[in-house]
């Protein structure tokens, strides 16, 4: 690893995947084609279809892939619209760390925005006994919601990591790319398969936020403490050891759990640890390097 790059540059060469990229443009595709096939479906088997020349015909198809196109667009902007209306909404029901008690957390997520070369990001706590939390945005401000059991029952380090993989989010584009990704998946009957096909995509986003948060605190322990709370709760974490998990592995491992897992936005626990065990020996050297 070259000696001219920082210990963060690292963290965000090693946790971005271009094959992401891929599975994205590849869903967006589908979409695209989605919200076409009403138009061409309706020119083929228009009377003005049986009439038609070879020309009439490439251009019927081209005119109903057009008319597709600005459907798309027009969802789109909806979605944008959307994201709008929730900053708005959170800015009337939640409070607004930067301007609150909570001085490290705002001085530090401040520090690490700029440290992974981001935008300076909004955190708001909202009241949610769950814990969880989210990021949204595609132009300043960007936005980053934490439950109130987010705040309650994590540690300050295990907060940090889940501030950093949300932040993971925004600087690798998965918000913006959810701005474009939602309206689909909120449209009535066919949003149920859409929210099928976009998980391809979330679930590798989410795998990559939970790199770049190892990554950046080097500190696989801590990560994996950290989401382990936030799917079985902070109650029983401590119970979720070595033998716990290694049995969950042995039993995930057959083809129903990983079909179960298509119907989710994010990976199972399961794989999310084993994940990070297999990433966190990158970690080590790394370590060794700066």
């Amino acid at each position: 690893m070259s000696k001219s790059l920082t210990k963060t540059q690292i963290a965000l060469k090693r946790a971005y995947s271009t094959s992401d990229v891929a599975v994205l443009v590849a869903t967006f595709m589908t979409f695209f084609l989605m919200t076409s096939v009403y138009f061409v479906v309706s020119y083929l088997t228009g009377e003005d279809f049986a009439q038609a020349s070879g020309i009439d015909i490439l251009v019927g198809i081209v005119g109903a892939l057009l008319a597709g196109g600005m459907l798309f667009i027009a969802i789109l902007l909806f979605g944008m619209f959307l994201v709008r209306m929730m900053r708005q909404t959170i800015l009337g029901n939640s409070l607004q760390i930067e301007y609150s008690n909570y001085a490290w957390l705002r001085d530090w997520s401040n520090h690490v925005a700029a440290d992974l070369r981001m935008p300076r990001v909004e955190i708001f706590v909202t009241q949610d006994p769950v814990i969880n939390a989210y990021a949204f945005g595609f132009i300043n401000p960007y936005c980053i919601v934490l439950n109130s059991g987010t705040i309650r029952y994590l540690t300050r380090e295990e907060l940090k990591v889940i501030v950093v993989h949300e932040m993971a989010h925004i600087k690798y584009g998965h918000t913006v790319a959810s701005v474009y990704l939602q309206p689909f998946m909120s449209l009535p009957v066919v949003g149920a398969i859409a929210q099928w096909l976009a998980g391809f995509w979330q679930r590798r986003a989410e795998l990559t936020a939970d790199r770049l948060a190892l990554m950046y605190t080097e500190d696989s322990t801590l990560v994996k403490e950290a989401l382990i709370k936030v799917h079985v709760g902070p109650d029983v974490a401590k119970a979720m050891n070595q033998i716990a998990q290694d049995w969950l592995q042995y039993t995930s491992e057959r083809p129903m759990n990983r079909f179960a897992q298509t119907f989710s936005s994010h990976p199972f626990l399961v794989r999310r640890l084993s994940h990070l065990d297999r990433w966190k020996s990158i970690v080590e050297p790394a370590t060794n390097e700066n």
